[in-house]
């Protein structure tokens, strides 16, 4: 489930150089982070490059998963111009996508490298709500939480979600992580209180 996105090197530096791309709906960006698998460190210079990134191509997958985009791991294929056919590719995340305070239009889209080390926030999503007394009855959870930060061993699928089993649930009821199922090879993270982390209550 690992999907495919291309992007461009940029050379264009600064608030009106990246304005001017905009106009010609070329979304500017960063490719940053570490990856132990291509021997690249945070720490080094080097592993920050500049991108440009068009429009549409950004926008189909803003369209496919909304505030969902940047939960979901890409492999990104770095072209050095309009040009070439071949590229590098490096496996990333969506990392503080922007957009314009008022048209609500994306506006910069960086990306950080991902590896098995890196945590992923996760969606969650309900399900069996038809077998819940309170949900059956227009009842409805508030979302306290909606992603949950896991790390996926390497080689294990990425999940588009995590699912919250809501069977039982009554007007009240506090949904907590003893609920969420973790695929075989994820898990939240260390740190991640498992005990008061809250996904949300039930109310009607």
């Amino acid at each position: 489930n690992i999907r495919v996105l291309n992007t461009y090197l940029r050379e264009e530096e600064g608030t009106r150089s990246c304005d001017r791309l905009r106009r010609s709906d070329i979304i500017p960006g960063l490719l940053f982070g570490s990856d132990p698998n291509l021997n690249i460190l945070s720490s080094d210079s080097s592993s920050k490059v500049l991108l440009k990134t068009k429009w549409a191509e950004l926008q189909r997958e803003l369209d496919r998963y909304h505030r969902r985009f940047e939960s979901r791991v890409y492999d990104l294929t770095v072209f050095e111009s309009e040009n070439d056919t071949e590229g590098t590719v490096h496996r990333v995340v969506p990392s503080s996508v922007q957009r314009h305070p008022v048209k609500g239009e994306i506006y910069c889209a960086n990306f950080v490298r991902y590896h098995a080390g890196r945590p992923l926030a996760l969606p969650v999503t309900y399900i069996n709500t038809e077998e819940s007394p309170a949900l059956k009855r227009d009842g409805f959870i508030i979302p306290v939480t909606k992603f949950v930060k896991c790390f996926v061993d390497e080689g294990v699928p990425i999940p588009d979600a995590l699912e919250v089993e809501c069977t039982g649930l009554q007007v009240k009821d506090v949904i907590r992580m003893d609920r969420v199922i973790f695929p075989d090879g994820v898990k939240a993270i260390d740190r991640l209180n498992l005990v008061d982390f809250i996904i949300g209550p039930v109310r009607g």
